[in-house]
């Protein structure tokens, strides 16, 4: 007998083995609610599942590190805040303390309260921490600032004085380090002064004539009868210093006779031997009164009344008048005829002489231009008045040609011949007439009734004016000519000029000078620069920035008024607003600039002067000095990704009071912003004339809202990546689950499937394994 295996029951014991597995890989499903649980399960899928989920533990790491960084940010934020609420009350107190109600005690008081303010906003930079780190306290350099130093002397400036801007050749002058060259000449009218009148031609004054005076005669014959003379009466009037005057005068035979008026005077005639005694009576009586010339031959008697006025306005009756006059009689008086007009005779009117004066001839000019030519830069002074009519032609500004030169002159401005409409030497006559005056100045015509010149008169009439003169002089002023077109070229001007200048002295103070500096743009970051000077030196430092400089013209004309941007003022209104006695023409063409003195007069001759007068130099010569300040921010790094170099770096100011107020450890302190002097307090709230400079106090509140705007924006930006991490944390774990994660309804059905089929299976078995041991028993 043959016994074979139980194939049927080994393939029953293959079936339950792959239920029994199934089934377990089920409950583990269940049990972990999860479909892979090793790498078995399925390799690339558990890969990438792995990846994920260190990814997403990064990432919770990470939103945890930006909601702490944002946490820390408001801590500094809110210490930030305190430092600005405390400023704002500092300058409430600096504002209480320049008001000039208070006292010196007050302000003292008051700077006290400020120190503490000063000493808290210190204490909060210093002891604002987050988790043990300082906050507020930098911990590298972000900046070096352009700071400054004020000495209590004047250095050049380094490599300042490499161009020549000036001829200099006088190594030293009024014991200060030149090079120099001198605004004046030895030979000036004043040696090295610098000004000048030049007197270029003079012309006699001709043909004035004797004004002559009124004459009028009391002509009398020695035949003149008695009873012609009785009881008759003239009147004499004339001007005196207080007034009119009139003198009546009476011929009588009784001294005793009352006779009506006022200033009556009676001439005797009773008992004189002859008319002609009479008359030298008369003659003696009107002496008394009148001023009078008497004079007699063998057959006339005369009384000869000649005025001491002369002119024409003697011959006015209501001034000068001889007639004879009636006066009344009664109430006591005596009866008074008129004399016999044939005794009075005017001999001659009062005439007014002839003016002396001198003819400009302008027959020769046929075109504005060559007039204007002629007479730009020079003067008609007349000697009558010693006034001086000056010629400058507006048009030519900013020149020197625009400029007047004499000192109390009428300037004449040529350039509106151009625009008058009229022809050129009647333009010029009426202009001329305009500002002399017409009892000074005559128009000249021809034939044709065209203006060929003008008459200047003299300012008195008569031979008088015959020893006035016409002069034409010009000004010569204390002045220097820089060409910068030579200096610089035309090209690179900005980076030739950066750091060069020149400067000026006055020429009666030789510690009195300005600085012009050139600098090829600003650091708006930089600080402020402060105004040069010492109590003994008297320094103005003018500032060009030339960074936008693109020709010579815009050079000179950034230099001469500024560009309303980076140079807010020029030169010109530089030197006004600092009470300097220097101006500057520029002719912006050629690329020339020339520094003036705008006294019109000699100042070498006083008792305080220069060496040598004004003196000009290459270089800068200050007080104030250039140095640096580093500002410093605290640089944190909060990680926000698994990349060690990406990540937020967190920028917090430092906001001690010398990056708040921008000042130098070791320069300066805060003992420099107090309440006790006005130039403090101005320092502290800055002012809007004659420059307007923004106040300390300002600035260094910019500086904190400028800190707490990037603390701000900072902490918006650790909020937005707050957002942006959880969207990611959120979307990884959900494709991460999808990945990993069981379905639990399929794996309880499997779970359910392999369950039953594992219990048949093991059924079946056993009944196979049943049929082997029959057979067994058999057998036996």
């Amino acid at each position: 007998m043959v016994i074979t295996n139980n194939v049927s029951a080994n393939m029953i014991l293959g079936n339950f083995n792959k239920n029994i597995k199934g089934k377990s890989k089920a409950t583990g499903q269940l049990s972990l609610a999860e479909k892979i649980s090793s790498a078995g399960d399925d390799a690339s899928t558990y890969a990438i599942s792995e990846k994920m989920r260190v990814s997403i533990r990064a990432l919770n790491q990470a939103d945890a590190n930006v909601q702490n960084g944002a946490s820390m940010l408001r801590v500094a934020e809110g210490a930030i805040q305190s430092q600005i609420n405390l400023l704002r009350t500092v300058k409430e107190r600096v504002i209480n303390a320049h008001n000039d109600t208070n006292t010196d005690a007050d302000r003292l008081i008051i700077q006290k309260e400020i120190s503490q303010y000063y000493d808290e906003i210190n204490d909060i930079a210093a002891e604002t921490t987050f988790n043990g780190r300082h906050l507020l306290l930098g911990n590298r350099v972000q900046d070096s600032v352009k700071s400054w130093f004020k000495l209590d002397h004047a250095e050049k400036l380094a490599d300042s004085d490499t161009l020549s801007f000036v001829a200099t050749s006088i190594e030293s002058l009024d014991w200060q380090e030149g090079p120099f060259a001198i605004f004046g000449a030895s030979n000036d009218d004043v040696a090295f002064d610098g000004y000048n009148i030049k007197t270029l031609n003079t012309y006699d004054m001709t043909g004035g004539t004797v004004d002559t005076a009124n004459v009028i005669e009391l002509t009398f014959s020695v035949d003149t009868d008695y009873d012609d003379l009785q009881d008759r009466a003239f009147i004499i009037k004339f001007p005196g210093d207080d007034g009119m005057h009139e003198e009546t005068f009476v011929f009588t035979a009784n001294m005793n006779n009352k006779y009506r008026g006022t200033n009556v005077n009676k001439i005797n005639i009773y008992g004189v031997e002859s008319v002609k005694k009479v008359i030298e009576n008369a003659a003696a009586r009107i002496n008394d009164k009148v001023d009078l010339k008497y004079s007699t031959d063998s057959q006339y008697m005369k009384i000869v009344l000649t005025t001491l006025e002369k002119g024409t306005v003697t011959s006015d009756d209501d001034l000068y008048n001889v007639e004879g006059v009636e006066l009344a009689d009664g109430g006591g008086y005596t009866k008074a005829y008129a004399l016999d007009p044939k005794y009075i005779k005017n001999k001659h009117s009062g005439k007014d002489g002839a003016t002396a004066s001198w003819t400009m001839d302008l027959s020769s000019y046929s075109d504005a231009e060559s007039l204007i030519s002629a007479y730009i830069g020079k003067a008609i002074h007349h000697s009558g008045n010693n006034k001086s009519y000056e010629f400058i032609d507006s048009s030519k500004s900013p020149t020197m040609g625009s400029i007047p030169k004499l000192n109390g002159s009428t300037v004449i401005d040529l350039n509106s011949i151009r625009s008058s409409g009229k022809p050129v030497a009647e333009a010029f006559a009426d202009m001329l007439t305009s500002s002399m005056g017409s009892s000074l100045v005559e128009t000249v015509k021809d034939t044709s009734d065209q203006v060929t010149g003008v008459k200047i008169k003299a300012t008195v009439r008569g031979t008088a004016g015959n020893s006035q003169k016409i002069s034409f002089v010009e000004g010569d002023m204390r002045d220097y000519t820089i060409d910068f077109t030579s200096v610089v070229g035309t090209s690179n001007i900005a980076g030739t000029l950066d750091g060069k200048g020149f400067r000026f002295y006055s020429a009666t103070n030789p510690n009195q000078w300005v600085n012009v500096l050139f600098v090829n743009g600003i650091n708006p970051n930089d600080d402020p620069r402060p105004a040069s000077g010492t109590g003994d030196l008297d320094i103005d430092t003018f500032v060009v920035d030339v960074s936008d400089v693109e020709d010579m013209r815009s050079l000179i004309k950034t230099l001469y008024e500024g560009d309303g941007e980076k140079n807010p003022m020029g030169l010109n209104e530089f030197l006004s607003r600092n009470g300097q006695d220097f101006q500057i023409a520029a002719d912006y063409n050629n690329g020339t600039v020339t520094v003036y003195d705008t006294r019109r007069y000699t100042v070498m001759d006083g008792a305080v002067h220069a060496e040598k007068g004004a003196k000009i130099a290459n270089g800068i010569f200050d007080n104030v000095v250039n140095d640096y300040r580093n500002t410093y921010v605290n640089d944190l790094v909060i990680q926000h990704t698994d990349k060690s170099s990406a990540n937020i770096h967190v920028l917090i100011p430092q906001t001690t009071m010398d990056h708040i107020f921008g000042y130098k450890i070791g320069e300066s302190s805060l003992e420099d912003y107090s309440v006790l002097t006005s130039e403090k307090r101005e320092m502290l709230l800055g002012r809007d004339y004659p420059i307007k400079e923004t106040g300390t106090l300002d600035k260094g509140l910019q500086y904190l809202i400028d800190a707490n705007t990037l603390i701000g924006s900072q902490i918006n930006h650790m909020e937005n990546a707050d957002t942006n991490l959880v969207t990611v944390i959120e979307n990884t774990t959900a494709a991460e689950s999808v990945m990993r994660d069981a379905n639990m309804a399929k794996s309880a059905m499997d779970f359910a499937k392999y369950n039953i089929l594992s219990q048949s299976t093991q059924a079946m078995l056993s009944q196979f394994n049943q049929d082997s041991h029959n057979v067994l028993n058999l057998l036996q």
